[in-house]
């Protein structure tokens, strides 16, 4: 465990001495921007990092044919431990986040072999949602690894969403996941509804040298209040990621985009040691975890 989590260190910092990577950067804040703001219901769903556990769990477990036979392994029992055992998700949470995802389409259940149990299925609108997740970090890791050449895997093997998802949520299970790796940055990025937004309007603000949008322009473009926004502002600002002016402006600090980086660095690492051509993964996934329109 020990030796793969030092791989993942190392290779963020490759990733970042790399003379692309603030190019990088900027394109990764810009694609997770626009995914945030489309689909906003799906966004809505998984506006903490508890609620996104919940998904890629659920995705892993419905992607891993290998282990768990041609149906997948996504039943409430499988997640409940999963998200338990390391005091990940609470079992209220997770029952919400269930029916949450299937009140909105998101997920079917059918019934398993052994009619003991029901079986939680993606549907074509999370497969859907998924290629929109996976797109963003493709399109900054071909800048970084442009031989890999993931932006046309993606679009063009079906199986390489599965592959990622079963890879990905393997080493997830495994070792320390990604944001256990920053818990003060993630205090506030994945534990504050509209904190993601805020943190992203700043930072390509920062990045570009252009005025913060107002607080009722990120409100309008992520779906949230301006209350929110104004919350999540103050919150970070007592963090140290923020400063506010006099009018209430942010500005990103410092330790903001010291932290930010480091954070993309080690999530494109791990994308990156995930998304690799079917020959270089020890994977049988059969077929798509997406059940068709």
């Amino acid at each position: 465990m020990v030796a793969e989590q030092d791989e993942l260190a190392a290779h963020a910092a490759r990733l970042v001495a790399l003379l692309a990577f603030p190019r990088a950067v900027r394109e990764y804040t810009v694609g997770l921007a626009r995914f945030r703001e489309s689909p906003r219901l799906a966004n809505k769903l998984i506006s903490y990092d508890t609620r996104w556990r919940v998904v890629g769990y659920l995705l892993y477990l419905a992607a891993d044919r290998e282990r768990f036979g041609a149906d997948g392994g996504a039943t409430y029992g499988r997640l409940l431990e999963i998200c338990t055992r390391r005091q990940e998700v609470s079992p209220r949470v997770l029952k919400t986040m269930l029916a949450l995802l299937k009140f909105t389409g998101f997920v079917e259940t059918v019934s398993s072999n052994d009619r003991r149990s029901k079986i939680y299925r993606p549907t074509a609108r999370m497969g859907q949602f998924v290629n929109l997740w996976l797109n963003y970090a493709v399109s900054a890791l071909d800048i970084l690894e442009p031989d890999m050449q993931r932006t046309r895997m993606l679009r063009e093997d079906p199986g390489f969403p599965d592959r990622f998802l079963v890879s990905g949520g393997r080493d997830h299970l495994a070792n320390t996941p990604p944001a256990d790796r920053m818990p003060e940055f993630m205090a506030l990025y994945g534990a504050r509804d509209g904190a993601g937004a805020a943190v992203l309007s700043v930072m390509l603000a920062d990045i570009d040298g252009t005025p913060v949008p107002s607080r009722a322009a990120i409100a309008k473009r992520f779906g949230l209040s301006k209350t929110q926004v104004s919350n999540v502002l103050a919150i970070g600002e007592a963090g140290g990621f923020f400063t506010l002016d006099d009018a209430g402006v942010p500005a990103a600090t410092q330790y903001l985009r010291d932290s930010y980086r480091r954070w993309i660095s080690i999530e494109l690492a791990f994308y990156a040691r995930h998304m690799q051509p079917a020959r270089s993964l020890n994977l049988a996934t059969g077929r798509r975890a997406f059940t068709e329109l």
